[in-house]
């Protein structure tokens, strides 16, 4: 089973009439490129493209981006998400500068950290040259329809099929245009749910369009409900109407982002003790209470925030303004800041 060698010649033709004109296509920039296909990870294109701006203008290479400070990082990509992808960035840009030159190759690409075999295969292929396949679950979606096999975009095997069909036919030379034409076909015709068919450029080499099995395929793996999760976070205000700040861990929730002291706890009585003790002083409730919600990869999270009040100062974190911009935050706790601090005005 494979492709007909037509096949990237007409998609080639089509992505030179219709690709997306992206602020990362306009340079073959190994170091530009590689942080917008991190970006890309899980994350839409629009959502990326001001992030991808501001965080160049940060550190307009990997030498400034080696030189930073973990937090000041974070800080540029606080509302991201997905925050260890930060944290890659800056150790494998350290690595790169270490060693004097970017990899040229997707394997040498893989061993640098957090760079999995689609990035380093689209950073390979589009800044060198590099005759390799990317599949990301997009391209495996694409390949699967074309193929006709109804797999999971998840499965190694049913993957490992996709990229072999697509090597076969792969242009001498022209990878990192094939690789980003999968990906606009993917992202504007061949879609999850609603595949556009007729405006298809290679609906003819498509056995599901073939076999009238388009939303068979890909097949759809099981899907399990996630876990729900309870935390309290105390908003501690000193008496210039300054929040108290945490800076998390590096591994776990929000990983080397600022964020309120928090527990995993049903309810402020449960949280109460284990606040004080994470905080070193005496805690009182205050009137104050709110809540929010956010979702995790792995679970959905509660948070019940309740003011409360020290009669001295605690012995971790640092008091911030509540529209404090030089802090990293996650997102949600941001958006919370801003509403106490109207609630205050």
């Amino acid at each position: 089973m494979g492709l007909d060698v037509r096949f990237a010649r007409r998609l080639l033709r089509w992505y030179a009439q219709n690709r997306r004109d992206l602020p990362w296509r306009r340079t073959r920039d190994p170091y530009r490129v590689w942080v917008s296909e991190v970006m890309l990870q899980q994350t839409r294109v629009d959502a990326v493209v001001p992030y991808y701006r501001a965080f160049l203008r940060a550190f307009p290479d990997v030498r400034a981006l080696a030189a930073a400070q973990e937090e000041d990082v974070l800080r540029v990509w606080a509302g991201l998400g997905y925050y260890a992808r930060a944290r890659h960035l800056l150790r494998a840009a350290r690595e790169v500068v270490q060693r004097g030159s970017f990899p040229t190759t997707a394997a040498g690409w893989r061993k640098l950290p957090g760079v999995g075999a689609y990035t380093a295969a689209a950073v390979a292929s589009i800044a060198f040259g590099e005759d390799v396949v990317a599949v990301d679950g997009n391209v495996a979606r694409v390949g699967l329809r074309l193929l006709g096999l109804r797999r999971s975009p998840r499965d190694t095997t049913a993957r490992r099929a996709v990229q072999a069909a697509l090597a076969a036919v792969l242009p001498p030379g022209r990878a990192g245009e094939l690789n980003q034409a999968l990906m606009d076909l993917g992202a504007t015709v061949c879609l999850p749910t609603r595949p556009r068919c007729t405006a298809c450029p290679v609906q003819t080499f498509c056995r599901a369009r073939g076999t009238g099995r388009v939303h068979q395929i890909p097949a759809r793996p099981p899907r399990y409900p996630k876990p729900r999760r309870r935390f309290v976070a105390a908003v501690v205000r000193d008496r210039w109407g300054r929040v108290l700040l945490v800076r998390q861990p590096s591994q776990g929730l929000w990983g080397g982002l600022w964020t309120l002291p928090y527990v995993e706890a049903p309810s402020w009585e449960r949280a109460g003790r284990l606040l004080r003790r994470q905080l070193g002083v005496p805690l009182e409730a205050d009137g104050l209470r709110l809540a929010f919600r956010h979702t995790f990869t792995h679970f959905h999270a509660h948070f019940q925030v309740v003011g409360a009040r020290t009669p001295e100062p605690p012995r971790v974190g640092r008091f911030v303004r509540p529209d404090a911009e030089t802090v990293p935050l996650p997102a949600p706790l941001r958006r919370l800041l801003v509403a106490l601090r109207q609630q205050r005005e």
